[in-house]
């Protein structure tokens, strides 16, 4: 694609990844794992645990984070054969102008979820040190620590947040192993027999939930997977990232939950006598998860201000979302962020279909015949959109029908499905 304006930022907001600065797919694949690893996770498997057997859960987790794996096969495609950005790969399939309407909803996306998390890491970290020290730290003063170093992070772009992966995946890895292995030491395993003391979760709901998870993770893939040295390394790295990286954490809190008797993942740290690296781990995990969001809606907001420095653009964007979490209204708007989220969900489908149709499109001499909007790309993702939200459960959507279980997948489907039809149908012509 275009080179919009000179690069200075070393991270190839508006441009195609160099292949000279491109990785192998080990590196990327401690990317997507890093990700993974959050409190997410860590309270998808405390849910499971209350509403299915052990053996159940395993092979739901299992089936949920495979189904992942192979969605991101496709993602990651496109994204290391393009080189591009999530926003950059929308400008071709929507048009110019209508990219800026595609990154809008995705920059307001990842930014709500980055302020969100923010919050979600100070009142667990809060809970943390009050049982480490007895101190009762604020909320805000816990948020602008965290947010500080998510952004710092985010603002050096791809390239530290590899090395901020590369280096606390194992040590997350060996602290967590390391409790489980004393749980199950001091507590034996029959706890992974006893039955579920909750609402029941069918097999079904189970597997949509471990695959919701980290849905919206898949769909912006092509924002790491542009740095792959080629695709066979980029969908290695997916389908390994996106398995191990969405499985890891769940599967080790349900075993926690079940061993240890307790909800309060939090509590079992101490009751291992491991307060000082339940602290570590809930700050890694956080850290490494949520400095991408803020990094992927820096790229998103990259397309539609164009004219405005991308570095700048990180900070401004960063700001906002600690704000969010300072003011205490991170969680007062998890709904509208559920809406918005369904409306990122169709893109993938369209720009998975574009690329393996239309390839010709993604060449750099094709820019200057890119128009300012693709009028049948626009008319699939409002198709994906409301099938999406007809599939959805209240408050986000309407609970018509079902199709998958899992409306950001139908989302995705239906706006794959519409597109190719109608791209067919005008030969191409949209």
């Amino acid at each position: 694609m275009e080179e919009v304006v000179e690069n200075n930022t070393g991270n190839y907001e508006r441009e195609r990844v160099p292949e000279s600065q491109r990785k192998r797919w080990l590196s990327i694949s401690m990317v997507w794992i890093a990700i993974g690893i959050d409190l997410s996770g860590m309270f998808m498997g405390v849910s499971l645990s209350q509403g299915m057997d052990f053996w159940t859960a395993i092979a739901a987790i299992m089936v949920g984070s495979i189904v992942l794996g192979i969605l991101a096969i496709g993602a990651t495609y496109v994204g290391a054969k393009a080189g591009l950005s999530t926003g950059m790969i929308s400008r071709v399939a929507f048009g110019k102008n209508g990219a800026a309407l595609m990154g809008l909803i995705m920059g307001i996306s990842s930014l709500g979820w980055f302020g969100v998390q923010i919050g979600f890491f100070a009142e667990n970290i809060r809970g943390a040190i009050a049982q480490l020290t007895g101190a009762s730290m604020p909320l805000w003063l816990l948020s602008l620590i965290g947010g500080g170093l998510m952004m710092l992070s985010a603002f050096w772009g791809y390239q530290a947040i590899e090395k901020l992966c590369t280096y606390s995946v194992p040590l997350l890895a060996v602290l967590i192993i390391v409790a489980t292995i004393m749980s199950i030491s001091n507590n034996g395993t029959s706890g992974l027999a006893t039955p579920p003391q909750g609402t029941p979760i069918t097999f079904g709901l189970a597997v949509s939930l471990v695959i919701g998870v980290y849905m919206v993770g898949v769909v912006m893939a092509p924002d790491v997977a542009r740095w792959a040295q080629n695709p066979k390394e980029a969908m290695i790295a997916g389908f390994i990232g996106f398995t191990v990286g969405n499985s890891f954490m769940i599967i080790i809190s349900l075993i926690l939950v079940k061993v240890m008797d307790t909800a309060d993942l939090t509590a079992v740290f101490f009751a291992l006598g491991l307060g000082i690296p339940s602290i570590l781990v809930l700050t890694l995990a956080q850290w490494t998860t949520n400095t991408n969001n803020l990094y992927s809606a820096s790229l998103d907001f990259s397309i539609v201000f164009r004219k405005v420095n991308p570095k700048l653009i990180t900070v401004i964007s960063g700001t906002l979302g600690i704000l969010m979490a300072m003011l205490g209204i991170y969680g007062k708007f998890e709904t509208f962020l559920s809406i918005i989220t369904v409306l990122v969900s169709p893109i993938a489908g369209i720009y998975m279909i574009d690329y393996f149709f239309y390839k010709e499109k993604y060449e750099f001499s094709y820019e200057s015949q890119l128009k300012d909007y693709y009028p049948i790309a626009i008319i699939s993702w409002v198709v994906g959109s409301i099938v999406a939200f007809m599939t959805s459960a209240p408050p986000a959507g309407f609970g018509l029908f079902t199709m998958t279980n899992i409306s950001a997948l139908d989302g995705i489907i239906a706006a794959g499905i519409c597109y190719f039809i109608l791209t067919k149908l005008t030969k191409g012509r949209n």
